[in-house]
């Protein structure tokens, strides 16, 4: 059926019944009374000044959750929490919220094409890209409503652009053809034989969105500790490198890393393999609208497009190479291949007056299931009291807000 939302199934363990759904604090691990001093000073001396630090040994009248993961779902989990009448704590390794792969990316707020039907990545995408634009009103977070082309470059691509059609009108995400005609009067430059026009497309200003988001931890009374780097959990200790914090509930969004973590509970088989995308920029043309080729057949992912951004600067990317190395951060496309894949989109006096200039890269958290791909976001609790969060790549910024939701169901 169009617009029906995700599976609402959650993952359990590899090869394990599914638990039983449990209420709110039912058989849950509570902190003992008179909690160790040295979480204490961990909660007062080490959290910034952030938030809600009040909290005594001894004095909890409210269930804790630690959200381990500070970029924008971690974020969006921990804001959901607090507001849900958690004692919320957002554990970040990074001295500043969002460093890795929420301000490495393309900025764009998807419309949920893409993805197979009845999927998280499906369901949530949509969801997530109404309640985005709610929480970026209501916070006054800089984006803008563009739109987004998804072009055929030739007779052979028409197929997958009408295959990506269908999809759209089976995920409930409002999609129109556009004919090339119609394409050239926004960009003059680009050059196709058919097109699809997304309306519910926009773009976000990274920066600004996790500004924001900052300020709304805080007015929401989550406790932001950072840098703080989560070595494990054991039971309801979360053992860290700034000491040992007690809790009810984790969340593990930690991203390139959460595989990791995920090992420390005792999940084992997730590994996290970061799909490494470089981006360029140029200033030579004016781009209003982003501009799609057909996703790559071979990884899935969107390809090289042309991305606005807030200045004016447009965004050409992301490369897709892999990479051992999660905090592998160096730009190694050469500048050719993306004037080969800009050319494939432009017309050729356009292509010959362009400059392109190193951007940044970014790394996605690609995971795999016991040497397999993992297509769809996984969602998993294990133990009882943590739920993982792995392999939130794109549409990630998206749903990031629909993620929160989701992990609150589980509750």
């Amino acid at each position: 059926m169009p617009g029906r939302g995700p599976n609402r199934e959650h993952h359990d363990a590899p090869g394990e019944p599914a638990a039983p759904h449990k209420r709110r604090g039912e058989d849950r691990v509570r902190p003992a009374r008179g909690a160790a001093r040295q979480a204490d000073l961990l909660h007062h001396e080490n959290a910034q000044g952030e938030g809600n630090n009040d909290w005594c040994p001894g004095s909890a009248v409210m269930e804790r959750a630690a959200v381990i993961g500070g970029g924008v779902v971690g974020c969006h989990v921990a804001y959901a929490l607090a507001r849900k009448g958690y004692e919320t704590y957002l554990f970040e390794r990074h001295e500043r919220l969002g460093q890795e792969t929420s301000s490495r990316n393309s900025g764009v707020l998807h419309a949920g094409i893409y993805y197979k039907k009845y999927s998280l990545k499906a369901g949530l995408c949509v969801e997530g890209n109404a309640l985005s634009r709610e929480f970026f009103r209501d916070h006054d977070v800089a984006f803008r409503e563009t739109g987004k082309y998804i072009i055929a470059r030739t007779d052979s691509e028409i197929t997958e652009i009408e295959r990506l059609r269908e999809s759209a009108g089976e995920n409930g995400a409002p999609v129109e053809p556009a004919t090339p005609s119609r394409v050239k009067r926004d960009l003059p430059y680009i050059e196709c034989v058919a097109a699809l026009y997304s309306p519910s497309t926009a773009i976000v200003d990274a920066a600004d969105y996790m500004d924001r988001m900052k300020a709304a931890l805080y007015q929401a009374g989550v406790s932001v500790i950072a840098p703080c780097n989560v070595r494990g959990i054991r039971g309801n200790v979360c053992v860290t490198d700034r000491g040992e914090f007690l809790a009810d509930l984790f969340v593990n969004s930690a991203g390139l890393y959460a595989d990791e973590l995920a090992a420390e509970c005792g999940l084992h088989g997730y590994v996290v393999r970061p799909l490494k995308g470089d981006y360029y920029s140029t200033v030579s043309i004016e781009c209003r609208v982003p501009v799609y080729p057909p996703p790559s057949v071979h990884t899935g992912t969107l390809g090289v497009h042309l991305t606005p951004t807030f200045g004016r600067e447009v965004l050409l990317g992301p490369s897709e190479t892999h990479t051992e190395a999660k905090d592998d951060y160096e730009i190694r496309t050469p500048r050719e291949e993306f004037s080969s894949s800009l050319a494939s989109m432009i017309d050729a006096a356009t292509a010959a007056r362009i400059e392109l200039n190193e951007g940044y890269s970014g790394n996605r958290p690609r995971v795999y299931l016991n040497g397999e791909r993992c297509e769809d976001f996984v969602v998993v609790r294990r133990p009882s009291n943590v739920i993982h969060l792995l392999g939130i790549e794109s549409p990630g910024l998206t749903a990031a807000p629909a993620l929160a939701r989701y992990v609150l169901s589980m509750l």
